[in-house]
């Protein structure tokens, strides 16, 4: 999580671009998707209906043609002889007739489809027929009797349609459906009926199989509202509610059935249509996988784009060092390349300017190291002149004449070579020239060695650099008379040249900073240990330089602490 924080913030120009286009993405992919969605929806709902339509037609037309069958099958029986002749025969005449009336009703024992006729006939006479094995459910006095035949036989009408709770036989006793009648006449009235009764399940086969219930809610109502078959078949004999015709969900159709004086309602449950669709779960799988590519699309974009930003960026912090080269690729849009031009611009300018103030503080340097140099070597050259001086004033010709030949020598080796930095080995030399100049005037009481390893003779050092030491040592670090010794120790310490320049003498307080002008003077009287103090950290860096050791009566060890540095191989 802390990464991931990380790398936000560190990414956070990148991080927001994104995150704005991703929810800009995800707005207009589903601002999209509703649209396309309720259009598709209403595409599809319209398609439904107008499809819907078509079966709607093809019901009626089979509504009807159920009617024509019934009807033709009446109108056989009715013009039938046999049947006739069956109604006003009494039943003494034994079974002929009936197994005559049989034989002439065959071909009426299918209405529709898979649906039985279930044909009975009842004469005035008494005598009844019974199609399809069918077995009454009750005594024929008592269906004659019956308010339904009273209602029949007040009716002008030759044909008529009722909805009954129980059928006629046995076997369709307990089902409700619709009972098709027809009076059969002769010239002097009514000799007999017809019946036809069709089971609400076969009546409503007509609708079923071809409107899934799950979607449609199929009412079909007589004149007096009744539902007289549905495919809800608890609300079959009640009737029809005007609010369920009503209801918001649902989009409502209806047509009329002309044969029976009936009205078929069709309710489509659109919000299950619309489930039905299968659109919902390929919806969200497309949006998902829209945002994905889009995100996946921009992730890719953005990061091209705002790399340069980024790559320019990764350079900064090498800029805050003084590294200047590091300049950036031109890549990337009109606005990068444009930074990218002037970040690299920026650079060249700062690169010049640093130059140009690395050249000034370097000539600065040498001009300070110069004039250092410049006050060390007429310092020395009058101490130099002053010895011989002594000599010859003391009337010693011979040690004179050896001092100048000495001081020659040095001269020689200060002053003809223009290098800033010589060996080791060289500076030694001059420092054994200048120690014998010192001897001439001192005499044998101070004792001067120096020890150097090869290695060491071999590294540069600045040019009077152990010099202005011993003379400084010689001036003041011995009382007049005194006795004593100065040793110097050449090595390599780790990283480092380390000369150690050693005295038995005085002495003296290092209480306060070495740096401090005035106890460079107080202790030594001369310009010599501050200016090579100041030399080695203009030259090498402040963590070079001179460093004293000393106390009152216990001498003085000064260490001259330089970098290594070899001379340049020449081929």
């Amino acid at each position: 999580m802390n990464h991931l924080k990380l790398w936000i913030k560190q990414n956070e120009l990148f991080t927001r671009i994104l995150m704005i286009v991703i929810f800009c993405v995800i707005s207009v992919t589903l601002l999209s998707v509703a649209v396309v969605f309720n259009r598709s929806k209403s595409a599809y709902v319209y398609s439904y209906e107008e499809s819907n339509q078509i079966l709607m037609n093809k019901i009626q037309n089979d509504y009807e043609q159920l009617n024509d069958n019934i009807n033709r099958i009446f109108e056989t029986v009715s013009k039938s002889q046999v049947v006739q002749a069956y109604f006003k025969q009494d039943q003494s005449k034994g079974i002929q007739p009936i197994i005559e009336l049989k034989k002439e009703m065959t071909a009426t024992r299918w209405i529709f489809n898979d649906t039985p006729s279930n044909l009975i006939l009842i004469g005035k006479n008494g005598r009844t027929f019974f199609q399809n094995e069918g077995v009454r459910s009750q005594a024929l006095d008592v269906f004659i009797k019956s308010d339904l035949m009273k209602e029949i036989d007040r009716n002008p009408a030759l044909s008529q349609y009722f909805y009954q709770q129980n059928g006629l036989t046995i076997s369709t006793e307990k089902q409700p459906g619709l009972l098709y009648i027809r009076k059969i006449t002769d010239d002097l009235g009514i000799i007999g009926y017809a019946l036809i009764f069709v089971p609400e399940q076969h009546f409503a086969s007509i609708y079923e199989q071809v409107l899934a219930k799950n979607i449609h809610t199929i009412y079909i109502i007589d004149s007096k509202n009744t539902i007289i078959s549905s495919n809800q078949k608890s609300q079959l004999g009640t009737t029809l509610s005007d609010k369920i015709i009503a209801m918001d969900n649902n989009y409502t159709n209806s047509l009329k059935l002309y044969s029976y004086n009936f009205r078929l309602y069709n309710l489509i449950n659109e919000d299950i249509l619309i489930k039905n669709m299968n659109l919902i779960r390929p919806t969200v799988t497309i949006v998902i996988c829209s945002i994905m590519i889009a995100s996946l699309i921009a992730f890719f974009v953005i990061r091209r784009m705002t790399g340069p930003i980024y790559r320019l960026i990764d350079t900064l912090p090498s800029v805050t060092q003084g590294e200047f080269s590091n300049s950036v690729a031109i890549e990337g849009t009109y606005e990068t390349q444009e930074l990218g031009k002037a970040y690299n611009l920026m650079l060249e300018d700062l690169q010049g300017y640093f130059d140009n103030l690395m050249t000034i503080e370097e000539e600065k340097r040498l001009t300070e190291i110069q004039s250092l140099q410049m006050q060390i070597q007429p310092h020395f050259i009058y101490n130099t002149l002053t010895a011989i001086k002594f000599l010859i004033w003391q009337g010693e010709q011979d040690k004179a004449g050896l001092a100048i030949d000495n001081f020659i020598q040095l001269l020689r080796h200060t002053l003809s070579n223009k290098n800033e930095v010589i060996p080791l080995k060289q500076e030694l030399t001059g420092v054994e020239a200048y120690i014998n100049i010192l001897q001439l005037r001192y005499g044998e009481r101070i004792q001067t060695n120096i020890f150097a390893n090869e290695a060491a003779e071999e590294l540069l050092v600045p040019k009077m650099i152990i010099q202005p030491i011993i003379e400084n040592t010689y001036l003041h670090a011995f009382s007049e008379h005194q006795e004593g010794y100065v040793q110097v120790f050449a090595t390599t310490v780790e990283d480092k040249l380390q000369i150690e320049i050693i005295d038995n003498g005085v002495g003296f307080d290092v209480s306060r900073p070495l740096h401090s002008q005035s106890t460079l003077k107080q202790h030594y009287s001369g310009i010599g240990l501050r200016n090579i103090h100041e030399r080695l950290q203009l030259l090498y860096g402040k963590k070079y330089g001179l460093k004293i050791q000393t106390a009152p009566g216990e001498g003085t060890s000064i260490k001259l602490l330089l970098p290594i540095n070899y001379p340049e191989k020449t081929t």
